[in-house]
């Protein structure tokens, strides 16, 4: 009866005494090692080897069991498959005993339906060769079901993703998550494509994201999949996973890639990517912060686009050395006075800001060496001392010492968000390192630098959460007052109307030439919006011909992605002046106002 046992089985099904699928387990009585395992189910393709596959390999899970006989025959409709297994031991016949309950199920749920079946198998884990198979099924699939959609060339990217992503990367994904990532990364390109040829200079960026459950060894993991697409405008823009979380991370602070998550599909004009992420509580992520991110992070990725720049370098002038040593040397006239101190630039390399410091001081007899005082420092391994010489004496018996140095920054330090570098920030903390090697000095050649520093502090202390919320777009528009003496001399508050008018104008949908102007404090403030270069010469030319004096008259320029803004703040309160401008503006535009 034992070596008849699939017969018995089918001849059942047959006389309609049981119904299919049906699953027996007997062991040998004469071999108790011996383990025959018998299924008899409706005729579904693959389930013989979905039935083989789950038995030898997920019976004792971690270990292959030996097959000594296996056969599968299709029969009146029916699959009939019998598997004898050589066990080594008695605690394998223990495990086997215990296991078998749980794998007859998803063996019974998984010949029921291949649907049933292909998802057992993704929990269960498939190979990297079995799981190309179903990726490539699922991938012709859906080419035959939407040929409009997808063409045969999407193989091509399939492959590309096996043949550069690492063994981790598909180890712990299902083909489903697998062709998600091929067939999305894919309707990208052809989106792009279709964008870039309808306007090829305007920034397109398509996201989407998704939760996604990993098979990590330590169970199910879910975690936010990001798919990012593309197009750059210029030669060297670049965009990679740090520029990926810095985006995400103005949503989400704190938030972390899974390691090895990053993939990449480069082409000359575009680029698309994936990344997934987690928090570092590693909660899932709830639907108003998926929300929050598909409403913002399109625009957090386009300002992230980095400009790969060549090294500035930029040989020290010596006779503008010198000229700089004897200007500081005649600032000392008083024995009170203050060390003086001249700040130029010299170069930027691919990881460092390089400065040259002119110090000039009074020496006097309590001063210690120059070296002792710049060996406490944060900045004294970044120091280097070129010469000390003594310049002249006051009084005849007091020598002016002058100090020449060459000081280096880390310039990832100072990277702003577009990770492009912060000169005038690495320069603002290069001054507070020598205050605190030297005392109070003298920044003789920063001294309207240092007042712009402290107007912009007033201004993002009047925009409060604003400030933090459009940091980068802050800083720019700051620093783009003309003329640059009202940026250290305008009341902030001033300052804050016009920024908030410019926030208002980009949150605007509308890609037509825009003006909003607004009247406070007996101030005119004015906010135009234009999507073409050519506009800003008609308002120029117009405001030109008003001869307003450049005390009056604040002006701002700025491209932010596609389109340019031009604000003004009109400081004259006669209202007659203030009508007369405004009537301006729209003219030159060649639009309604109102």
């Amino acid at each position: 009866m034992y070596d008849n046992l699939a017969e018995e089985i089918l001849s059942c099904v047959l006389l309609n005494k049981c119904e299919p699928p049906k699953l027996t387990w007997s062991q040998s009585p004469e071999d108790p090692l011996r383990l025959r395992v018998s299924l008899v189910c409706l005729y579904r393709k693959g389930a013989a080897k979905f039935f083989y596959d789950m038995v030898a390999r997920w019976l004792i899970p971690g270990k292959q069991l030996e097959v000594s006989l296996h056969f599968a025959t299709y029969y009146k409709g029916y699959t009939v498959s019998e598997i004898v297994l050589l066990l080594e031991n008695a605690k394998d016949i223990a495990w086997a005993k215990h296991n078998a309950p749980f794998l007859e199920k998803e063996i019974l749920m998984g010949v029921h339906s291949i649907y049933h079946a292909k998802k057992i198998l993704e929990l269960r884990g498939l190979s990297l060769d079995e799981k190309t198979v179903l990726v490539q099924e699922k991938i012709a699939a859906m080419v035959r079901r939407f040929p409009r959609a997808f063409d045969y060339d999407i193989f091509g990217e399939m492959q590309h993703l096996f043949l550069t992503s690492k063994e981790d990367f598909k180890a712990i994904r299902g083909p489903s998550e697998i062709g998600r990532i091929v067939f999305t990364l894919y309707l990208f390109r052809i989106n792009l494509e279709k964008k870039m040829a309808k306007n090829p200079s305007k920034r397109h960026v398509c996201l989407r994201l998704k939760k996604t459950l990993l098979h990590t060894p330590f169970g199910l993991k879910e975690v936010l999949s990001i798919f990012v697409g593309l197009n750059f405008l210029k030669e060297h823009e670049l965009f990679e996973e740090r520029h990926f979380l810095s985006a995400v991370s103005q949503f989400i602070p704190g938030i972390q890639s899974i390691p090895g998550s990053f993939f990449a599909l480069e082409d000359e004009k575009h680029q698309r990517f994936y990344l997934d992420v987690e928090k570092p509580t590693q909660r899932p992520f709830s639907s108003c912060e998926i929300k929050e991110l598909e409403k913002g992070l399109k625009v957090k990725i386009r300002a992230r686009v980095e400009q790969l720049v060549p090294p500035v370098f930029m040989p020290r002038n010596e006779e503008e050395v010198m000229r700089g040593i004897l200007t500081l040397s005649h600032q000392l006239k008083y024995l009170r006075d203050l060390p003086q101190m001249m700040i130029s630039f010299d170069e930027q390399t691919d990881t460092e800001l390089c400065f040259t410091v002119i110090l000039v001081r009074i020496l006097h007899p309590d001063s210690l060496p120059i070296k002792e005082l710049l060996g406490s420092g944060k900045l004294s391994d970044s120091i280097s001392i070129d010469r000390i010489k003594v310049v002249g004496m006051l009084r005849r018996k007091h020598p002016k010492e002058a100090t020449v140095m060459r000081i280096r920054l880390p310039s990832a330090t100072f990277l702003r968000e577009n990770f492009s570098v912060d000169l005038l920030q690495a320069r603002l903390e290069l001054v507070k390192e020598m205050k605190s090697a030297f005392g109070e000095v003298r920044d003789y050649n920063g001294g309207m630098i240092a007042k712009q520093s402290e107007n912009f502090k007033a201004l993002k202390k009047e925009l409060r959460k604003d400030a933090e919320k459009h940091a980068l777009l802050l800083q720019n528009f700051f620093h783009a007052i003309f003329p640059v003496a009202l940026s250290t001399t305008l009341d902030p508050k001033l300052l804050k109307i016009l920024f908030q008018m410019l926030v208002d104008m980009m949150q605007s949908s509308k890609e037509t030439v825009l003006l909003k102007s607004k009247q406070a404090s007996d101030y005119l403030f004015v906010m135009t919006k234009f999507g073409e270069l050519s506009i800003k010469q008609k308002v120029w030319s117009r405001i030109e011909s008003l001869q307003i004096p450049s005390n009056e008259l604040l002006t701002i320029q700025m491209q932010v992605f596609d389109s340019f803004y031009l604000g003004f703040l009109y400081l004259n309160p006669a209202r007659d002046k203030q009508k007369t401008f405004l009537e301006t503006i729209p003219e030159s535009l060649a639009v309604p106002f109102s």
